[in-house]
Formats: structure tokens, sequence, C-alpha cells
């Protein structure tokens, strides 16, 4: 029920899935006797998800999708599902389509998005693996199955850090509320080594403040900083400019050559 910008993560979830296409969206609450179990199923439901409600809070993540498979079971069971963990502040619309674009493609593989070779969420199971969660070990997760079923995983590389984010602690929570995500291309990307890097920024932020982020925080980067051309939406814009919370960020550097 944290806000982020501007409304409660759940409900953020759940839009950006019905965005891309996901339904029905499954969202498995507290109980209902729980402090915070009538506000998230209220704000899950308006937000246009269905809520399987368990009598007892799930101990682990786990047990929260064999609650939601159930559920599926009851009623229309899919081809596949799809995993997402609700502290998902960074989801997008746009990533989820291409991996149910992709998964569409092979309904019979595990699609997991990686981030420098990192895997992240949202991840889509076929069905009959997704069935098969409740006969794992009590003491196994979700996890063991992709393994069990490695030569069945397809990896979409992305360039987005987003897919790794999640909220465990007030520290990340707080982290999260200052970072801001920074696109990198030519140059800039080839000496970070990764195409998007995140900084931490003071409140109500320029793109003055933005530059001496990225040179204290990604020093590999110190060397273009300075010369390199910020784009804050789809216009460059001067140092005295200050960050939008939403807009998009990136670092344009200068193209060298030249035509004829």
């Amino acid at each position: 029920m944290i806000e982020i910008d501007g409304r409660p993560l759940i409900v953020h979830v759940v839009a950006t899935l019905r965005e891309a296409g996901v339904d029905p969206v499954v969202v498995v609450s507290p109980p209902a006797d729980a402090p915070e179990g009538p506000p998230l199923i209220e704000a899950a439901a308006e937000a246009g998800a269905v809520v399987a409600t368990p009598e007892v809070r799930p101990a682990e993540m786990r047990d929260s999708v064999e609650t939601a498979v159930a559920f599926l079971e009851a009623t229309t069971p899919p081809d596949g599902v799809l995993l997402i963990p609700a502290d998902s502040p960074r989801l997008d619309a746009k990533l989820v389509e291409r991996l149910l674009q992709v998964w569409r493609g092979r309904p019979d593989r595990i699609v997991i998005p990686t981030f420098e070779g990192r895997r992240g969420h949202p991840i889509i199971l076929p069905w009959r693996l997704a069935q098969a969660v409740k006969n794992l070990p009590e003491d196994v997760g979700v996890n063991a199955l992709v393994v069990e079923h490695a030569a069945d995983v397809e990896e979409i590389p992305c360039e987005a850090v987003a897919i790794l984010a999640d909220l465990d602690t007030p520290d990340d929570l707080n982290r999260l509320r200052r970072s801001r995500s920074v696109r990198l291309f030519a140059v800039a990307r080839e000496l970070a080594g990764t195409s998007e890097v995140v900084v931490d920024l003071p409140e109500s932020p320029t793109v003055a403040d933005l530059r001496r982020a990225l040179i204290e925080q990604h020093p590999a980067l110190a060397a273009v900083v300075s010369r390199v051309r910020i784009a804050v939406g789809d216009e460059y814009a001067e140092d005295a400019v200050s960050l939008p919370p939403d807009a998009p960020l990136a670092l344009i550097p200068p193209v060298s050559g030249g035509g004829r």
C-alpha cells in the first residue's frame, strides 16, 4: 500500500499488467482479518484484479503461488502463468508485452528476463509447471522448479535494471525514492559496461545534480559526463532544468564522423 508516484504500489503493479494485456490478474492478499487485508483487497480490486484471499497468511512466496494456481484451477485454467512479486515498483508494460510475445511463440518454455546476466521478474511458466508447484517439497521454492527444468528456460536479455528492483526493507524504499535510472548510449555505454545505471539524487534535482551524481557514483563515466547531452523525456535539457519525477533520462554522447 506504500505510494509510488502517487498511487499504491499494488495498484501500479495491477494496472501495468492489465495495460500489457494480462487477464485475469490474480492478487493473493493477506487474510481479510489482517490489519492491511481490507485496504489492500479493495485497492487491488478497484485496479482491476481478482483477489484470492486465504484464511491464513501465506508464509512464503511459494505458498502465494499455490493459492493463485488453485484459484485458477477452480475457474478457467490458462495456458500459462506470469509471476510477479507485488513489490515491483519499476514494472513496465512494454517489457511484459515483450515477454508475453516470446512466450506465445513458445508456450512450452519458461520465459525469464535478464539484465547483465542476472535473472529478474516477471517470469512466465507453462500451466503444466505452474500446477507442479504444489508437488515441490515443503521447504523448496519456485526457483527449484526453474532449475529442474533448466533446459526449458528462455532467457530474454533486457536493457533495464528495473527487472531486478523490489522493496524488501525501508532502506530499499528510501533508495527508490531518491534514485533514477539513466539510459546510456555509444561511448557512455562502453565505458560503463552497461546500458543503464541507477543514481541516487537529492530532493528536487536538476540536470546539474544528475551530472554530479553520475561522476561521483559511476566514476567510469567521469570522462564523458561533462560533455554529453542529457535527454529529459524527449528533449535535451540544460543544467538548470529540474528533473520531472517520471521523465526518462538518457546520456547522449557526441557522435564522431561526418558526411560529405
